[in-house]
């Protein structure tokens, strides 16, 4: 491998790693973005946290380009896919109910409990 064993590029890799999981608190916490600009702050911080990760501790920065092809593939899968999920997870939540469920009158709720 050609990586130069320089400590400044981990420590300071390390501090992004723990901003970003400060950031990710701080956001998940103390930002109302609603539940999708949540989700899609910390799947972005996340992103780039994985990033810094493979490319300094797995030392994919300093290789040949040939693995780019290999990672990308995938990569743009799972977004495919996280991303697909976005509407649906917004509308699971407190803040929607469907008309339709608060029509309906469960058994369970008769008084007695009679069924």
């Amino acid at each position: 491998m050609s990586d130069p064993a320089n400590k400044t590029i981990y420590r300071n890799v390390m501090l992004a790693l723990m901003a970003g999981t400060i950031i990710t608190v701080f956001v998940a916490f103390q930002v109302n973005l609603g539940r999708p600009g949540n989700l899609f702050v910390g799947i972005l911080i996340a992103v780039v946290k994985a990033t810094l990760v493979v490319l300094f501790f797995m030392h994919l920065k300093y290789e040949k380009r040939w693995w780019l092809g290999l990672v990308l593939f995938p990569v743009v899968l799972v977004m495919i896919i996280l991303f697909s999920n976005f509407p649906d997870t917004g509308l699971n939540g407190e803040e929607f109910v469907s008309p339709a469920v608060e029509k309906v009158e469960h058994r369970a709720a008769k008084p007695g409990g009679a069924r």
